[in-house]
């Protein structure tokens, strides 16, 4: 994929536009007539990443793997319980992660969400109008010619009739209502954009017309996106770098050209190997690697690397001591035997 950024981004020369240090979401668990915690859901337990501007950082992962809390925490729909979440968009670095709702106001225009579900995302009592309009309000443009104008030119741009505008939700079909959810987060120009698993619950005809428009509006606004996603066929179409989560943890940060033609992680290898190939005889003849077992509990996270009892690599050190995220090969990976194992990717080529 070619964005008009691209270049920049991967060589480095840009400031982040964010970065998440050591991030932790922690829920707790209560037991008990006094509603005692006794242990916690590890949902996000120390992410350290950055996000460059322009770019696409898409991540992935199996259910349960953090991806979308990780995900709410960026744009603060919940509050991380540790960690610090730096944004640079303004100029000066701030840290967003513990900010109160008033001090986090300022940032809320800059830092937007596209929702999963596009039937649960619009309130279905209100117009389009009022729906895509009311982030307009709520920054200050309070006259109702200008925000129909808005409005209607937003609608245009992500490929909707103006004159939709006095409808409700429950007229549209699901591509058109994820189009509008992406109309409404667009509508005050932000800089990055959270989509989160945004064209899982669309046809699969749908979602191609909804990534070209994503990458087409990334290209207009000039956007950076942390996209959302456990299709890996999508991650690979539209981003510039992926990070790959497994039990709250990234096991895997690279670009997508060096992930997918040389996967260094086990669990990368084998979402891969998931992947339907188009030609039936090629996916007869390859031996493919498949995952077996449970996804890691995140309330009782095995020693050493989570991933260990379902990997077919697993050695007494990854069974009692848990890798660290470090350098391999131009990306980083959380394994012990990253430098050993040639694993399986999905491109053939020396990348």
């Amino acid at each position: 994929m070619v964005q008009s950024q691209l270049h920049r981004a991967q060589q480095g020369t840009d400031r982040p536009l964010m970065v998440a240090d050591n991030v932790k979401v922690h829920f707790p668990i209560v037991s008990g007539f006094f509603k005692k915690t006794v242990r916690y859901i590890k949902a996000v337990d120390g992410i350290s990443l950055s996000v460059r501007p322009g770019e696409t950082l898409s991540i992935v992962g199996e259910s349960g793997c953090g991806k979308t809390t990780l995900g709410q925490a960026l744009v603060r729909v919940i509050e991380p319980t540790e960690g610090r979440i730096i944004y640079s968009g303004n100029g000066q670095d701030t840290d967003i992660a513990h900010l109160n709702p008033a001090e986090l106001r300022p940032f809320r225009a800059d830092i937007r969400m596209i929702f999963q579900d596009p039937f649960a995302s619009l309130n279905p009592r209100r117009r389009v109008i009022d729906i895509i309009g009311e982030p307009l309000r709520n920054f200050g443009m309070t006259d109702k010619a200008e925000v129909k104008a808005t409005v209607a030119d937003l609608l245009r741009r992500v490929g909707l009739q103006p004159e939709y505008m006095a409808r409700y939700p429950y007229a549209f079909s699901g591509g058109e209502r994820q189009r509008i959810g992406i109309a409404r987060a667009l509508s005050v120009r932000p800089k990055l954009v959270v989509a989160d698993e945004c064209i899982s619950a669309l046809d699969v005809s749908i979602q191609a017309q909804t990534l070209n428009l994503l990458q087409d509006l990334q290209e207009e606004f000039d956007l950076t996106y942390v996209f959302i996603s456990h299709d890996l066929s999508v991650v690979e179409y539209i981003s510039d770098r992926v990070a790959v989560m497994y039990a709250g943890r990234i096991v895997e940060l690279a670009t997508t050209d060096k992930l997918f033609s040389r996967p260094r992680h086990p669990y990368t290898a084998a979402l891969m190997a998931s992947v339907p190939r188009p030609d039936p005889r090629l996916a007869r003849s390859e031996k493919r690697m498949r995952l077996k077992g449970e996804v890691a509990d995140p309330a009782n996270r095995p020693r050493g690397c989570a991933f260990h009892p379902r990997c077919p690599f697993a050695v007494d050190q990854c069974r009692n001591e848990d890798p660290l995220l470090r350098r391999v090969g131009g990306g980083e990976v959380a394994c012990h035997r990253a430098e050993e194992m040639e694993l399986e990717g999905v491109r053939k080529n020396d990348a």
